[in-house]
């Protein structure tokens, strides 16, 4: 089997289980927030094979396959927004310093954010969503944004430890020559 056929077969395996986690959300309520990173972390694997075209054409596929199948909008949005951060964690970080790449990732990670709360809120009018942050205080709201951030940057580290344990333990395993 040639590199392109590997590239082609584990990026559609991927995207199908990426939709089928997200495809969780609307039996498991914790889902919700965890389907979309666990989603994302899928992407390593397309990433490393195959570079930023193919994990963007991933986090494509994924993204439309779960906003049109999954019962949890709210986290198929939230993987449409902000799922394409694996695809772009690495050529981002061969650009750009530690500490300005640190603020460039959180700020496009909270440009994504706010563009996806203003489509809830303004054209989608999700009144469910709508309704759990309402109920927030604005220093709830604060802390939710403080928290959302020190979580990506968790999750940053976690993708380059899920990068690190494909290259060095399933990637031979998978790729045998």
């Amino acid at each position: 089997m040639n590199k392109n056929t590997r590239r082609v077969a584990l990026s559609g395996i991927l995207v199908a289980l990426s939709t089928a986690i997200l495809l969780m959300g609307g039996v498991i309520p914790a889902a919700t927030f965890c389907g979309p990173a666990l989603a994302g972390l899928l992407l390593v694997p397309v990433f490393v094979e195959g570079g930023l075209r193919y994990a963007l054409s991933a986090w494509a596929a994924v993204s439309a396959l779960s906003l049109m199948l999954c019962a949890d909008k709210e986290a198929a949005l939230l993987f449409a927004f902000l799922g394409w951060y694996p695809a772009v964690k690495w050529p981002l970080e061969a650009k750009v310093g530690f500490w300005p790449r640190r603020i460039v990732k959180l700020l496009l990670w909270n440009a994504a954010a706010a563009a996806m709360a203003a489509l809830i809120f303004y054209v989608l009018r999700m009144d469910q969503v709508i309704a759990e942050y309402r109920e927030m205080s604005r220093a709830m709201l604060i802390a939710f944004v403080v928290l959302a951030n020190v979580t990506l940057i968790l999750y940053d580290r976690l993708l380059g430890i899920m990068a690190a344990l494909y290259l060095r333990r399933l990637r031979p395993k998978l790729f045998k020559h």
